[in-house]
C-alpha cells in the first residue's frame, strides 16, 4: 500500500492519541523527525487559542510560549495570509526577533522544513509544520519537492479530521449532534469515485460517456452537498463520512 493511501487512517481513528501519533509517524516516514500541527477550528478565535499538539522539544515549546513568537513566527504570518507552502530558510527569518526565534530553535534541531496552511470553509485556520535538523540547502528543498504532494494531501487529511479534536478541546459548545448524511445521486457517486482516483473531469467524461460540462455539473452537486470548497476536499470529507 502505497503512504499516501495510508493516510485515510486519520479519517477513521477517533482517539486524539492514536490519532496525533499516526500523524508524526507518517511525517517520519516523510523524512521529518519533528512535526506540528495547530487548529483554530472557528472564525474569530484568537491564535492563542488553538489546538496544538507536536512532538517538538518541551523546552523549545516552552520558551516559544513564553516569548509569544506565534506573534514573530513568519511561518505563522505566512498561513494567516496564504494557502501555498513555505519551505523555511534562514532568509525567512528577517528581524532581530525572528532571527533570534530562528537560532534557538535551530539548537533544538529545528533547522530546516516546511510548512502548510490550513483553511477551512468556514474560517477554520490551522498550520502543519515538518521539520528536521538538517541545515537549509537545496538538496532539502529538491528532497521536499519530492513528498511535495504526498505532504499536501496528508495535510487536508490532518485538517479535515483534526477540527473535530480541536473544537472538542478549545470549543465543545460548537460540538453538535451528527447531521444526516448526505444523498448523493449514483451519478455524483460515480464522479466522486473517479475523482478519488485522481481522473480530470474530462477523463471522467469519456469514462462515463458524458459531456465535460456535466461531470463538472455533478462535481459542483457534490461540493455543495458535502460543504466542501473542492474537489479533493469532497472526496476526503466522504471518506470520512463512508461514502467512499
Amino acid at each position: 500500500m502505497r503512504i499516501s493511501e495510508s493516510f485515510q487512517q486519520l479519517l477513521r481513528v477517533d482517539q486524539e492519541s492514536a490519532w496525533c501519533g499516526a500523524l508524526f509517524n507518517f511525517g517520519r516516514e516523510l523524512g521529518f523527525d519533528r512535526c506540528l500541527v495547530a487548529i483554530v477550528p472557528k472564525a474569530g478565535m484568537g491564535l492563542e487559542q488553538a489546538y496544538l499538539r507536536s512532538n517538538y522539544p518541551g523546552d523549545w515549546r516552552s520558551f516559544y510560549d513564553a516569548e509569544g513568537l506565534v506573534h514573530v513566527d513568519p511561518t505563522v504570518a505566512h498561513c494567516v495570509a496564504h494557502s501555498t507552502s513555505l519551505i523555511w530558510s534562514p532568509g525567512l527569518f528577517r528581524s532581530a526577533k525572528q532571527q533570534v526565534m530562528y537560532e534557538e530553535a535551530s539548537s533544538y534541531g529545528l533547522k530546516s522544513g516546511i510548512t502548510l496552511p490550513m483553511h477551512g470553509p468556514r474560517g477554520e485556520l490551522g498550520i502543519l509544520c515538518f521539520v528536521n535538523d538538517a541545515k537549509p540547502s537545496k538538496q532539502f528543498d529538491r528532497d521536499v519537492g519530492q513528498v511535495l504532494p504526498e505532504l499536501s494531501l496528508l495535510r487536508d487529511m490532518a485538517f479535515q479530521s483534526g477540527v473535530d479534536f480541536a473544537l472538542m478541546q478549545v470549543a465543545p459548545e460548537a460540538v453538535c449532534v451528527a447531521a444526516p448524511l448526505p444523498s448523493l445521486t449514483a451519478r455524483e457517486q460515480e464522479c466522486l469515485q473517479w475523482v478519488k482516483e485522481g481522473k480530470t473531469s474530462w477523463e471522467i467524461g469519456r469514462i462515463l460517456g458524458i459531456s465535460e460540462s456535466t461531470v463538472n455539473f455533478h462535481v459542483a452537486s457534490f461540493n455543495r452537498k458535502l460543504d466542501a470548497t473542492n474537489r479533493h476536499q469532497a472526496v476526503i470529507k466522504a471518506l470520512k463520512l463512508g461514502l467512499l
